[in-house]
């Protein structure tokens, strides 16, 4: 399982039930489910392993201060996760969900939550994705 937490310590978001395959390009399938505010919503995402792997790279570049931002966004865009520094160590995170309906192509909707986190959330967050991604 990995945890989002907003900056009140209070889960925001939670990635669980993760399963991959075997194939050449390794797929994961995952559970993001969002409770903030009066808002919650779930979605499931199937991605290929190397997007969630590109993104715990980058994590690990924001936290060392090497790059100011990093993305999770997968192929189908069911989810899009991006972590923004600003300054003196703080971090703006948003989470937008997608949903759209494939038989029409302007039948769309999005829930976007946004919060502030400091940099000290970051290595647990790190560690539960390379937790699951040592996993799957």
């Amino acid at each position: 399982m990995v945890n989002f937490y907003d900056k009140n310590r209070e889960i925001v978001m939670k990635l669980t039930d993760f399963a991959s395959d075997n194939e050449i390009e390794t797929r994961l399938k995952f559970s993001a489910n969002i409770s903030y505010a009066i808002y919650t919503a779930k979605r499931e995402v199937n991605d290929f392993k190397t997007y969630f792997t590109n993104f715990l790279n980058e994590l690990k570049l924001l936290y060392d201060n090497k790059i100011e931002a990093a993305q999770y966004v997968p192929l189908e865009r069911e989810i899009e996760i991006y972590f923004k520094q600003l300054e003196l160590g703080h971090i703006i995170v948003t989470i937008k969900i997608n949903h759209s309906v494939p038989d029409y192509v302007l039948c769309n909707s999005s829930l976007i939550i946004q919060y502030e986190i400091d940099q000290s959330f970051l290595p647990e967050l790190i560690q539960e994705i390379e937790a699951v991604s040592q996993q799957n």
